[in-house]
């Protein structure tokens, strides 16, 4: 678990330094769930798909999460949004907004040091025999 939030984390500000970006159409927006049990009332998590085209035109779909007021957005085709993908592996992509140096992906890679550290310190159990 340490470790995949460390990836996490890095992937994040690996994608903002040698990320490529490119313009994706926004292809549907779904709200999930209800509402949030945040501080500030009506409040709802969005789920965004996208789709954006290689050089090579190889057509390749992201998905995202994102927190928002109740007001529904409706989808057409000149919704667009900028992301950054990983060139040798498009796959491996992300809004531009998400990416880079930021305190998310700063404490992804604490809480997963903590994690390892802390599974890796070795247990010294003294069972009481002599």
């Amino acid at each position: 678990m340490g470790a995949a939030l460390i990836l996490w984390g890095t992937g994040k500000i690996a994608l903002g330094i040698i990320g490529e970006p490119e313009k994706a159409v926004i292809t549907h927006i779904r709200r999930e769930g209800g509402e949030r049990t945040d501080i500030k009332s009506s409040r709802y998590t969005y789920s965004i798909s996208y789709i954006f085209t290689l050089p090579n035109v190889k057509e390749i779909n992201g998905l995202t999460k994102q927190i928002g007021d109740g007001i529904y957005q409706k989808v057409d085709s000149t919704s667009t949004v900028h992301i950054r993908y990983l060139p040798s592996f498009p796959y491996f992509n992300s809004m531009k907004k998400d990416v880079g140096m930021s305190a998310g992906s700063l404490i992804l890679i604490v809480v997963g040091g903590v994690l390892i550290f802390l599974m890796a310190k070795p247990i010294n159990v003294d069972k009481g025999y002599k």
